[in-house]
């Protein structure tokens, strides 16, 4: 007799498919659907899901972001269409339009030669990030940087010497911001924005090590 056909919501789940999850998450908890708690404990559940069932369980309540048996497209549902990275660079594909969407979980890294659209979009919780600016490309001379349901962890930026770094449209609910730019060698390079609500954790700032010590000798 032929082998029954396995049921679609049995069907095992890959990194890209629990990331897309929790970007729904993020979304559920930006429209008020569910609170910080429920996103983190929805969120634990995710990471340890093995099969479509198991995603659909922490979505069955919530409209519309139900996967179902469909296949998900990660790609599509976390950035927009991408460019090749030059030499030297590290981390996800940037996008080659005017957003740049840093979502779920894990260590997300820039550096070396790569595209810097006007605005970066940093989502997800426990998730440390680190933007290395020194070498990249930049779209526009004015980056700005929006903290978007994000939850904790690390986040830190290098800036080149002569860049002007504004945190006043920043909320630190918990954790702490450190500006090591010094204002003194700001007015000649790019400006970078630091904007948005950003739950405990930490904000680093900085020039690359011993630059700008060269710059003032």
């Amino acid at each position: 007799m032929p082998a029954s056909p396995i049921d679609p919501r049995d069907l095992r789940v890959s990194d890209d498919e629990r990331a897309h999850v929790l970007a729904l998450l993020e979304k559920a908890t930006g429209r008020g659907l569910i609170d910080i708690d429920e996103y983190a404990e929805r969120s634990g559940k995710v990471i340890a899901a093995r099969t479509r069932r198991d995603l659909n369980a922490v979505l069955i309540d919530l409209p519309g972001l139900q996967i179902g048996g469909r296949s998900v497209d990660a790609a599509t549902a976390a950035t927009r269409p991408v460019a090749q990275p030059g030499p030297g660079y590290s981390g996800a594909v940037p996008p080659t339009g005017g957003v740049l969407e840093l979502l779920g979980w894990g260590a997300r890294t820039f550096k070396g030669y790569w595209t810097v659209p006007p605005l970066i979009v940093v989502g997800g919780t426990g998730a440390s990030t680190r933007l290395d600016f020194t070498q990249a490309q930049l779209v526009s001379n004015t980056v700005t940087v929006e903290f978007r349901s994000n939850y904790g962890g690390a986040a830190e930026f290098i800036v080149p010497v002569g860049s002007t770094v504004r945190v006043d449209g920043l909320q630190m609910r918990g954790g702490h911001v450190h500006n090591k730019v010094d204002p003194r060698s700001g007015g000649r390079g790019m400006t970078l924005v630091l904007t948005g609500v950003k739950k405990s954790g930490s904000v680093l700032i900085k020039h690359p090590k011993g630059k700008l010590r060269d710059w003032l000798t």
